[in-house]
């Protein structure tokens, strides 16, 4: 096992939110892995990864590339490690590890973690984990007959559904980054000369970029016309005309905490139907959002988005799969704002509101979503997005 140290590194992690804030989260996991009996955790998402350790992955979002992983020994250290050849000394320099570990092609994997838990003693331990594959699954039951491997994807949800001030702060920048594209992205679909989807796409990246963001967490979604009808989920080739209603959903990232949210337009002279399609959706979205408090139900804030949708006629064209999610340092994090979902809201979260009705029985009218960020509070909420809607359109 090829092991280091990285007590010399001087430099720090990129996109980093501070040593403060990076103990506070390693020291919030050991909690609640007191509070689980886990002795050790393992991480294989980037995100998890970046997230106790650090240190910036590559590939870290959009998509996912067995390349990592992250061990914490509950009174031990935090380690990392990485399969890509010649990254140790990145990894060294730019990680809040406390060792490192240059991994193999993953058969070996398991033979790395178990060295390091017989290293600290515990081969009979509790062992959480966020994902393992099949293979490494099986292979680490083999090597360690006496440990229990315990899924812990509830104990992420825990330990990253409370924000730290520091951690609102930063998604707060993010916010104002994705708000900033928002208004790039706005005015170039009035452009005169029809621009593209990819055309508003590319400039909304562009600023945000220069503002300051790492990447997108998801492709930028500019839906237009029948693509809009039928929320079309990236950005097309296809112009936007006089009379399109078109979506425009932007994401950044930044230190690692992401801003996302949502508004809907028309280009030129809406028609009456596409009026009243945005109001159903804003109205269904407000309502919601002066609901939240904590000790509401995430399905209940649902339910009242739904509802609204219901009484304007749109019941038949709602997204079935959320009314809204968390946000923080992945994107749409657990607990969502969903149908059956009871967990309550709790003071200190992050929730995206985006009720969205789509018609794809009518490409002439189109499709509407309307997002924002809310910030639980201990009497309520507090908006952390503060974009104008289209008053045109409320009209």
């Amino acid at each position: 096992m090829n092991m280091k140290t990285v007590e010399t590194s001087v430099e720090s992690p990129l996109f980093y939110g501070g040593d403060g804030l990076q103990e506070t989260k390693v020291r919030r996991m050991r909690t609640l892995m007191d509070e689980r009996g886990l002795d050790a955790i393992l991480f294989i998402k980037h995100d998890a990864v970046r997230w106790i350790t650090g240190f910036y992955a590559k590939g870290y979002r959009p998509f996912i590339e067995i390349e990592y992983l992250a061990l914490l020994i509950n009174k031990g250290p935090v380690i990392l490690g990485t399969a890509l050849s010649g990254e140790r000394a990145r990894a060294i320099s730019r990680s809040r590890a406390d060792e490192v570990v240059q991994l193999g092609s993953r058969s070996t994997w398991a033979g790395t973690v178990e060295d390091i838990l017989t290293l600290h003693g515990l081969t009979k331990g509790r062992i959480g984990f966020d994902f393992l594959t099949h293979d490494l699954d099986r292979e680490l039951q083999n090597r360690l007959p006496k440990a229990e491997f315990v899924d812990a994807s509830a104990l992420w949800t825990d330990a990253t559904k409370i924000k730290e001030p520091e951690e609102i702060a930063l998604i707060r920048q993010a916010l104002a980054i994705t708000q900033d594209g928002m208004r790039v992205a706005l005015e170039t679909i009035r452009r005169p000369d029809a621009p593209r989807e990819i055309d508003v796409a590319a400039a909304a990246e562009y600023e945000m970029r220069l503002a300051g963001s790492e990447m997108t967490p998801f492709i930028t979604n500019v839906a237009s016309g029948p693509n809009a009808a039928i929320f079309e989920r990236l950005a097309t080739e296809r112009r936007i005309n006089d009379g399109d209603m078109v979506i425009v959903d932007l994401g950044c990232v930044y230190r690692g905490y992401t801003g996302d949210f949502a508004r809907g337009t028309v280009r030129g002279k809406a028609s009456r139907a596409q009026k009243r399609l945005y109001r159903a959706a804003w109205l269904a979205q407000q309502e919601a959002i002066h609901a939240i408090r904590p000790g509401v139900t995430c399905a209940s804030i649902d339910k009242i988005a739904r509802d609204v949708l219901i009484q304007e006629g749109y019941g038949n064209y709602t997204m079935p799969w959320a009314s809204g999610h968390q946000l923080g340092y992945g994107l749409h994090g657990a607990p969502v704002i969903a149908p059956g979902v009871q967990d309550v809201l709790m003071p200190g979260m992050v929730i995206n509101i985006e009720p969205a009705a789509c018609t794809p029985d009518q490409p002439e009218v189109g499709g509407v979503e309307i997002e924002d960020t809310v910030l639980v509070t201990e009497n309520g909420y507090e908006m952390l997005t503060s974009f104008p809607y289209d008053e045109d359109l409320l009209s």
